[in-house]
């Protein structure tokens, strides 16, 4: 037995050095391609071009009362911008009172105040009076924008899904109003673009260290006292590649709720151990054995193109491992939309917090690879060039 064993350890040595070995050629190889990607892209850059975002002006815009601005958009050359005033007494409310119009300068790249016209449809005029006449704690709350339409979301009871919306399409530089019966029509997209699947008992691996198999690739369990990720099927062994402690030290396997969904190398759990109020969220990464905690996954979670991965309101995470999450105090983020570059290069994910009506703006660029710094702000909107207009309000009436 023990000359069995001092064989084995030159032998053990000799293939940990091998594999030392590879992983640094690897790594040096690695780094080289990305010496190259980096200098092929700079001389993309070169010969096409390319525009960093940057800061091109800042102004002061002026409204004939003090306001809490909500939301901005842009129609053809004009900026439509939503505001709520507190008039004290006063119970009639005019277009003027919540909606100002700017054309926008983009040679100056500044914004001029114009005539409300672009609202002057006189059955819109009489819709919105009666909202405020009927709804004495309205609110303006947002602009959401389709294609073709836009409509203008009023918040009219104690919850955010309260609302009443009016539809506008819009032609060229102009709106036609539509209706005040659309509120239907505005609906988030998905916010979750794979499938959760529940885990089954089916699943279930019995032994001294009992688990569920997701799908042969990995094993999951609570018991124990803690949450366990392993690799290997093996229920004689309570160790695994991840673990973090659950709060009843005594549940069993069929006690917690587990569901997963699988996107390319990732393996996302949604975990919540028994008698536990909320959910985990895991993501691993079959390609490297790694587990990392992302609980913003609660909220919204999209994919990023050409399968590079997901990206969600505070972060990203690539199928290579690289990830990363931005410090954010703004709970409660919903996935509105994207807004692709003419070129397909770049990417803009918004996020919408509808309580506070702030924005998170997360840019991805498919060449880089990487997430811009995210962009917060109470309202925004985009030209066709490519310019950004965004405002953050105070939230003292000012």
């Amino acid at each position: 037995m023990s000359d069995t064993g001092a064989e084995s350890t030159p032998q053990t040595t000799l293939e940990g050095s091998t594999y030392e070995i590879l992983r640094q050629r690897l790594s040096n190889h690695a780094g080289e391609l990305r010496k190259r990607l980096d200098r092929l892209n700079a001389e993309r850059k070169s010969v096409f071009g390319s525009i960093d975002q940057s800061l091109l002006a800042t102004e002061r815009i002026t409204t004939d009362n003090n306001c809490v601005p909500r939301d901005m958009v842009a129609v053809g050359s004009s900026v439509l911008l939503g505001y709520n005033v507190q008039f004290g007494l006063k119970t009639e409310r005019n277009v003027a009172d919540v909606f100002s119009v700017f054309t926008f300068d983009q040679e100056a790249r500044g914004l001029h105040a114009r005539d409300n016209n672009l609202l002057s449809d006189a059955q819109f005029q009489k819709d919105f009076q009666d909202v405020y006449r009927y709804y004495k704690n309205a609110t303006f709350s947002k602009f959401f924008l389709t294609n073709t339409h836009l409509y203008m979301v009023f918040q009219v009871g104690p919850s955010t899904s309260d609302v009443k919306t009016f539809k506008w399409a819009i032609l060229g530089e102009g709106l036609v109003y539509v209706d005040n019966r659309s509120d239907h029509e505005v609906r988030y997209p998905a916010q979750h673009e794979f499938t959760w699947k529940r885990t089954t008992r089916d699943m279930h691996r019995p032994g001294l260290h009992p688990h569920i198999s997701i799908d042969d690739r990995i094993f999951v369990e609570t018991v124990g006292g803690d949450l366990t990720i392993k690799v290997e099927n093996n229920t004689a062994s309570g160790a695994g590649i991840y673990s973090e402690p659950v709060d009843d030290v005594d549940q069993t396997l069929d006690d917690a709720d587990i569901s997963y969904a699988i996107v390319g190398n990732c393996i996302l759990l949604r975990i919540r151990p028994y008698q536990e109020r909320n959910y985990r969220y895991i993501v691993y990464n079959e390609k490297i054995q790694q587990a990392v905690r992302i609980d913003a996954l609660a909220d919204s979670c999209v994919l990023l193109p050409d399968d590079h991965g997901l990206i969600f309101s505070n972060g990203y995470y690539l199928q290579t491992g690289e990830h990363k999450m931005f410090e954010s105090v703004i709970q409660g983020l919903l996935f509105e939309r994207r807004i692709h570059s003419p070129n397909g290069e770049d990417t803009l994910f918004v996020f919408y917090q509808p309580e506070s009506g702030m924005y998170v703006l997360l840019g991805y660029n498919i060449i880089e690879q990487r997430v811009a710094t995210p962009v917060v702000c109470h309202g925004f909107t985009m030209f066709d060039a490519g310019e950004m207009v965004l405002f953050r309000s105070q939230e003292q009436p000012q």
